[in-house]
């Protein structure tokens, strides 16, 4: 662990030494990376947990009291 907090600072202390235009050349493919990768996740998530709470309520307006024709 002590390595990569080691290789952390030294990538902090380069980025903070570098001027703003150039920090936010540096900074901005990895944060809008992250956050398209994050959205990406959440959508996933989201559309799952929609599919099967619709799935659950198909399942109990079948099975609301009446038997079913044959």
């Amino acid at each position: 662990m002590d390595g990569f907090l080691n290789w952390w600072d030294g990538v902090e202390l380069w980025l903070s030494g570098l001027p703003f235009v150039a920090q936010t050349v540096v900074v901005m493919p990895v944060v809008l990376a992250l956050a398209y990768a994050a959205a990406v996740v959440l959508d996933g998530l989201l559309g799952n947990g929609i599919r099967i709470l619709h799935r659950i309520r198909h399942t109990d307006d079948d099975n609301d009291g009446r038997e079913a024709p044959r």
